[in-house]
Formats: C-alpha cells, structure tokens, sequence
C-alpha cells in the first residue's frame, strides 16, 4: 500500500484479537490500521475455512463461450470467494435498476484493460488451448485515483486512502503436453501453470549500516546506526521482474523513502513536458531537478507494466510544469485534460534509474539504510517491503534472528505484497476461426445455507435427482473420412429427437460424446476430432446447449468402424425403470418380437443394440434402416408392429 502510513504493524502470528485504546494516548495510523487488518484476516480465515480454497453461489464468474463472439468470452456477474476474499461482478445501482444487465466480456472486464489498437499478449489465440483462471488481489488508490474520497466541504484535502479488491480473469495458455489427455485436476493444473511461479522464494533482509568494516556477513556490532535527520519509512519495490543476473530479465528495484506515497496529478502530457496538479505540499513532497518520477495510470498498475523511470530535467514552479529527460526512441504516453485512466507522477528517491538487484550482500540506500537480497530470488513485478527507521534509536525497525556466533542478523522476510489468490475458472479451446469451445466449468459452487435440508427450513429442496445413463445409438463412418454412413444419418436423427424428448420433459443433464478414432496418431485424432465436432453440431441444432456437452473423448479403435459413441444423461430415472434405481429395462434387438435375423444384423449394423435403443426410433428412420440398399424399401405396418413391442418391453408408452 503506497499510503504515507508511519508503519504496519499486523503480524498474523502475533494472533491477536483486537486493538484497546487508551484515554489521553496519541492516536496513530498503524494502530487503526492494524484493528482494521485484524478484523480483515479474522473474515477472510473464516470464508476460507467454511468454503476452502474457492466456491461461490449461482453463476458468479461463469465462463460462457457464445458462438457469436470470436476469440472472446462472456462472464457470469455475481460474486465468487478466493481464499476467503470476496469478489464481485455487479452492475452499478441504476434506477430504475436494469432487469438485464449487459454480460461482461473478456476483453472488456473492468479490472483488466486491454490494449487499444495494437496487439496484446493476454488475447486468446485462434488455435490454441486455455484455463481460464481468476486472479484476485488488493490495489491501493489515493485521492487522485478515486476523487470521490476526498471531502470538498473541507476544501479536498488528502486524508484517508483506499484498498481495492481486484478481481482479474486471465487465460492461462496450455502447451501441447499440459494435460493434453485431461487427466489433470482444474486446480492442479493451475498451480501447475501459475502457481508454482507465485510461489517461487524472494526474501530481503534490512539493517542501518555497520560503521566498522567486517568480514563476516552475519556480523552486526552495536554501533550500526541510521543517520537520516526523519522518521521515515522505506519502501523498497520490485520494478523489472526477473532474477538477479538473469540472462533473459535482469531484476531491478526502486525505492522511496516515504512509502512511494509522493505523487502528482498530471493534468496534461505531451511530449516532455508535464503539466501537474500541484508540485506538493512543501520541498521534502515536493519534485526537483535530477529527480527520478514514474508516469502512472490505470492501465500500468492494473496490468502490472511499469513504464521506464524518467529524470526531471526542469520544473516550472509558476505553470507547475515538469520537463523530463526522455531517452532518444522511448515511446512516452500522452493524456490530457479528459484522461479517464488518473494519470499521476510518482517521485522515487534513489538517485539514478532502477537498481539491478544483487544478490548475498548488503546495497545502501540512504543515511546508513542498506538492503540484503536472498539468493536464488525470482522477482515479480511490485513485490515491495518496507522498512520504518527511527531517529529516536538511530536504527531501523526490522526483526532479529540468531546468527552465527549468537550474534543478532536481520531476519529474511517475504514481500509485503503484492499477494495474488488464484482459482481456476474454466477450460477452453479455440479453433483456427476463434470460434471458442467451453469445457469444464472449473467452479466450485454451492447453494445458500437456507436453501440446504433442515428443521426450520420453509421450503426445504428436493434431494438430488438420480441420474440416468441412456446409450444412443452409434454414429458410424467411412474409413478415413468425416463423412456419417447412410444408415448412420439415420441413426443421428433418432439420437436428435431423443434429446428433443428429453429438453422438452426437464431432463436433460448432459450428453458425453467418444469418439473412435480409426488409427492412432495425429492423422487418425484429427479425423476422429472432426467426427467428434459433426455430431456435437447436429446435438445443439437438435438444442441441446453447449455447456451441456463436455470436452470429447478421442480413443484409438481396437477393432470394429471407426464411430462416435453418444450418452444421454438423464437428471430423472426413465419410465419403466427398474427398482427406481434409474437402470431403463433392455432386451436384446434380436429377442424383439418381428425382428429376423436380418433385420437384427441391420440394426446392429446402424448401433440399434437394445429394445430401448430400437423404442427411440419413429417409423419413416426405422424403415430406412431396415430397407435394402438400392432395392424395396422394408414393410411400414411391420415396421410399426416392431416399434410397439419394442416399446412395449422397455416400458415406453
């Protein structure tokens, strides 16, 4: 948080309850800062514990995939808890309110601008596989980012500022060999993909500087002091991401003494030249010459790009106009006075550009301050610590640890932030159009406590319905094409009618497709993929909806034509059931009374293996199947008496 806080105090293993005031003390920022934060964690610990890692109601942050929108998604407005934060896609309160409020788009999401006429890295990419996961952290805004704070009865001054919940829905790209075969968990593959890189150690150590020269690092005599002529506390933050030495990113940092909490509005950029708000308060918040500032806005920290740091070359105090040395071919951006994305200047107060970051020994920043990276860091962009120091002791306030030879060494901690939650939102796939498939919805969901089972429940729900398996019949093709057998297009029809049947009762829950591909290999997998889409293509004609349809399944054929094999899910047992365990009654095609031998070989042919298979037929598709290619067409009246008996023993009116 870049507030001009005095410190922060919260220590989570401190484990305590709440802050006591006391009459007649000095009120300071870091005690009502730390109630604060401990009611925080208190909330969030309990959300977490009784939700885990991530869930919400209904269809909050729901990945939808439109068949309309290319190369783009639709997301579900309500609310979804990660790690016990509470996120929330809301339409702003309108009156009167909007019945149907206009769905987010990926591209468009509030939190995640994207870049305006040119390209950009987090677009989806026709052609590829994603997870779409859900990142979620705290921004921190001042006055100058959310004007509404400030009171104008009291003339607008800077009192309180403002932390933010950032709800960012990102696509994590999946290569070739992740979880090609889906084997995978949602969650593990995200920490495969993004949580292992959160995760990867960065730790600093802080001291005031030891005035006599030793040779043991871990050394620190009493007479280390901090010499600057304020309390101050120092903020210390990643700027380029990478490692220390990296070969491909070179770490670097910056810092400031007053938390990076000295900023100016801009009123208008062109070129060098920087119209501001104000040049500060006084000279200590004030800019100077050969100061070093940061040109801030929404869409830097929001997409976490930090722009170059610049130097004032000079400043007009009469205009409140900043010159900036900008190097030859460094692209600057331009706002004006309608700029909606609160364009500031941040001043930083190391007295060059960022800082390559060095690991295993000590950096001075100022008046004795000096920084220790651990070894083996991989930095991320705003992982910031900070570090208060005290005129009063001449030292800075920074936790001990035990050393060698006993002697106290300043403890390796952590970043202070930023700390990104993550959850895994859903699977998607886009073709070479853009045209984008939804796979599993990742989510953990669950209902209200008032709509579970119980005593004082007014309208307690219905337990969950059983679910019924229902093969269809099988869709057979030619050898190395994509194109259906003549009984098969029968066959599909009858497979689409039933599924018509079961939308019109309220009884559809999914349909799972497989697909046999004729060969193994690359060749073989994309025959069996095409397949795989016609059915799918004709199941949501016959309306069914496409979330409805898990991912394919692709198997290589042991023997017997290359096929797609079709499930209906059923939420509800089917008529003539056994037991009411949802198992339907079969009796083999070739035990139905009026079917011959070679009308069994011919329905068996089309996938037509069962009574209850047979039933789903109407007349015209079952005389089409049985009739003889190229001669006369199979008896109708013997056709009907087939279907009936064949109803008749599975229980189907």
């Amino acid at each position: 948080m870049k507030a001009d806080l005095s410190r922060d105090t919260y220590r989570r293993h401190h484990h305590y309850a709440r802050v006591l005031m006391q009459q007649g003390r000095v009120l300071l920022d870091a005690d009502w800062n730390e109630q604060v934060a401990i009611l925080l964690e208190q909330t969030r610990s309990l959300a977490a514990d009784l939700i885990g890692p991530h869930g919400g109601p209904g269809d909050g942050f729901l990945v939808t995939c439109p068949d309309d929108l290319l190369c783009d998604l639709e997301i579900g407005r309500g609310r979804y808890y990660v790690d016990g934060v509470a996120c929330e896609l809301m339409p702003e309160v309108r009156c009167p309110p909007e019945t149907d409020p206009a769905p987010v788009r990926y591209t468009t999401q509030p939190d995640f601008p994207f870049l305006k006429g040119e390209d950009d890295p987090a677009e989806l990419q026709p052609g590829m596989r994603y997870l779409v996961y859900l990142d979620v952290w705290e921004r921190h805004l001042n006055y100058l980012q959310a004007d509404h704070i400030r009171e104008l009865a009291l003339g607008g001054p800077d009192t309180a500022t403002r932390a933010k919940v950032v709800c960012q829905v990102k696509a994590a790209l999946l290569g070739k060999e992740d979880d090609e075969d889906g084997d995978l968990g949602c969650d593990a593959l995200l920490d495969t993909l993004v949580g292992t890189e959160l995760r990867q150690p960065r730790c600093l150590r802080a001291r005031a500087r030891v005035e006599v020269p030793s040779d043991d690092p871990c050394l620190v005599p009493p007479t280390a002091r901090y010499r600057g002529a304020e309390n101050q506390l120092y903020r210390v933050e990643i700027h380029t991401p990478g490692a220390a030495g990296g070969a491909k990113s070179q770490a670097t940092f910056k810092w400031s003494r007053d938390n990076g909490s000295v900023v100016f509005g801009i009123r208008s950029l062109q070129g060098a030249q920087v119209k501001l708000d104000s040049l500060g308060p006084d000279r200590a918040r004030g800019l100077k010459e050969d100061d070093w500032v940061e040109i801030v806005d929404d869409f830097s920290e929001l997409r976490a790009m930090p722009r170059p740091l610049l130097q004032v070359d000079a400043v007009d105090r009469v205009t409140a106009t900043v010159t900036l040395a900008v190097p030859e071919g460094f692209s600057i951006p331009v706002f004006d006075e309608a700029a909606t994305t609160h364009p500031l200047l941040r001043r930083w107060d190391q007295p060059s550009d960022a800082i390559p970051v060095q690991e295993s020994k000590w950096i001075e920043l100022e008046n004795g301050v000096q920084v220790w990276f651990e070894q083996g860091g991989d930095y991320k962009v705003g992982d910031y610590w900070q570090i208060p120091s005290r005129t009063a002791v001449a030292d800075v306030l920074w936790p001990q640890e035990t050393g060698p030879d006993d002697m106290p060494w300043p403890k390796a901690l952590p970043p202070s932030g930023i700390r990104h939650r993550i959850a895994p939102l859903r699977r998607i796939e886009l073709d070479e159009d853009g045209r984008v498939t939804c796979g599993e919805d990742c989510r953990c969901v669950f209902a209200p406590l008032c709509a579970l089972a119980g005593e004082n429940v007014v309208n307690p729900p219905q337990p969950p319905p059983e679910e019924t398996l229902v093969p269809l019949g099988t869709i057979e093709f030619e050898r190395e094409t994509a194109t259906p057998s003549e009984a098969s297009i029968a066959v599909l029809q009858a497979n689409s009618a039933r599924l018509r049947e079961a939308i019109a009762a309220n009884q559809l829950s999914r349909v799972d497709l497989r697909s046999i591909a004729p060969e193994e290999g690359e060749e073989g997998v994309g025959i069996a993929k095409r397949r795989g889409e016609l059915v799918r293509k004709a199941y949501v004609e016959a309306g069914v909806s496409v979330q409805a349809i898990p991912p394919l399944k692709i198997s290589a054929a042991a023997s017997g034509e290359p096929r797609v094999e079709s499930d209906l899910v059923l939420n509800t047992p089917e008529a003539g059931s056994q037991g009411g365990v949802g198992v339907a009654v079969r009796v083999p095609v070739n035990d139905v009374p009026g079917v011959g031998d070679v009308s069994a070989e011919r329905l068996m042919a089309a996938g037509i293996h069962d009574s209850l298979a047979l039933s789903r037929l109407d007349e015209e598709a079952l005389v089409q199947v049985l009739s003889t290619p190229g001669g006369r067409a199979f008896p109708h009246n013997r056709a009907v008496e087939i279907l009936r008996e064949a109803r008749q023993l599975s229980g189907k009116p």
